[in-house]
């Protein structure tokens, strides 16, 4: 029987499953982040050899891989360098390594191959659909410093900016700060100058303070309520660029991420903010399932009704087993 795996690389985590031509889920597996624009090299070679050894550990299975379909987060804006692709070949140590956007393996997996939309709301943010004849179009992926609006980096930052205007008279007081210097372990505002330019807070640890940023909100807290409006209104016009580029009436939109998946409060003001731009629905399938099927369809093997059926049943039970 030969193997095959599917892998989503995002900027905080990457997570692989490995499975047989029928279809059957045999393993999943889990490393550090694979944004090749953010971190370096190495650690993106050490984040996929720590997925793909974990998942192979799981399920017993000591041949080689046929084919190792890659979904990373950075990926479609450059033509990725050569060592890139390298580096996931030995990673995997698979026969063939196809390298795509993390955002296109979630949307194949949203919809099994067939058109629609997802939004993403993780560390970073991207728009991503393609409609019935097949064209696809983005938004967004710009990263952290060119763009990322709606996501947890992008909450966060503009948490803590509006933590130093609250200091400096510019905004009314908020929890904001009192939240803010609790998290960076500080205890006066004009400390975050230390943590920011000197000790350099980490780009997945600035994420994190987006959850204070939505507690904050959550409870009202006028200034943290603010910046949620603005980035809801961020991504709802990723959607509505994405969805004129493909010409889709009321199109089918998924939604992934930290972001989202973290905050059930977030996500429903979003859908209000989001009104009749697009028809929110689960994913049928999760985003590194959908990297898993690109591998099998690149080796030429038809998604047929039961091998969809087995992916849906064995992705359903690894991943419950894998939360446990």
């Amino acid at each position: 029987m030969r193997v095959f795996t599917g892998i989503e690389g995002g900027a905080s985590r990457t997570v692989c499953v490995i499975g047989d031509e029928t279809g059957r889920l045999l393993g999943v597996g889990y490393g550090g982040p694979s944004n090749y624009l953010t971190v370096s090299m190495e650690a993106v070679k050490k984040s996929l050899r720590e997925a793909v050894d974990s998942a192979l550990k799981v399920c017993g299975v000591f041949r080689s891989l046929e084919v190792a379909y890659v979904g990373l987060a950075g990926v479609g804006l450059l033509h990725e360098p050569p060592v890139l692709e390298n580096a996931v070949r030995e990673a995997t140590g698979s026969g063939k390594a196809f390298i795509n956007n993390d955002g296109y393996v979630a949307m194949y997996g949203a919809f099994a191959g067939g058109p629609g939309m997802i939004l993403v709301s993780g560390t970073g943010s991207i728009a991503m659909g393609h409609d019935a004849h097949g064209k696809l179009a983005r938004v967004g992926g710009w990263g952290h410093i060119l763009g990322d609006e709606g996501s947890g980096f992008h909450l966060s930052l503009e948490g803590v900016r509006a933590v130093t205007r609250v200091h400096d008279g510019l905004l009314p007081p908020s929890e904001l700060t009192e939240k803010a210097l609790s998290f960076f372990g500080i205890e006066r505002a004009e400390e975050l100058v230390r943590v920011f330019y000197l000790d350099g807070v980490g780009k997945k640890r600035l994420a994190a303070f987006s959850k204070e940023v939505l507690d904050a909100a959550e409870m009202g807290d006028r200034v943290a309520v603010e910046i949620v409006a603005s980035e809801c209104k961020a991504l709802k016009q990723m959607v509505r660029v994405l969805r004129a580029k493909l010409s889709l009436d009321r199109p089918k939109l998924a939604l992934f991420g930290g972001v989202f998946e973290g905050s059930q409060w977030f996500m429903k003001r979003f859908i209000e903010e989001l009104g009749d731009e697009a028809e929110v629905v689960e994913p049928l399938f999760s985003p590194v399932a959908g990297a898993f099927m690109l591998a099998l369809t690149s080796f030429s093997i038809e998604l047929t009704p039961e091998i969809v059926e087995n992916i849906r049943e064995s992705e359903k039970e690894l991943l419950q087993e894998s939360r446990r």
